[in-house]
């Protein structure tokens, strides 16, 4: 598989979830890379599962030992996000943004 050149060309704090905006098109195949390059920004994070459906993909981790969150993504509607999974973590979406400004997927 050809890794892309995807860049994230907004992120935003939208009701509660960070959503990602990416420059280009992506395909399923491509969730793999994509959704490990928007992890490494993040330290101290632990990959629970990866839940793949037929046009969606979500992957769920532990950041700082406390905090559970799920990065999903939907084909269909080209749509990225990350949401808390509890409501300690979802409070904690707001001091993850800083880790995704300026990112760039490669």
């Amino acid at each position: 598989m050809k890794k892309s050149a995807q860049a994230i060309a907004a992120i935003k704090y939208e009701q509660g979830y960070i959503v990602f905006y990416f420059h280009s098109f992506w395909y399923q195949e491509e969730i793999k890379f994509l959704s490990e390059q928007l992890l490494s920004s993040l330290s101290t994070i632990q990959l629970l599962e990866t839940i793949a459906g037929a046009d969606r993909e979500n992957i769920r981790f532990i950041w700082q030992i406390n905090y559970y969150f799920s990065l999903n993504f939907d084909c269909y509607s080209q749509s990225c996000w990350l949401e808390g999974e509890d409501e300690k973590s979802h409070e904690q979406l707001v001091r993850l943004i800083p880790f995704f400004k300026g990112s760039e997927v490669h």
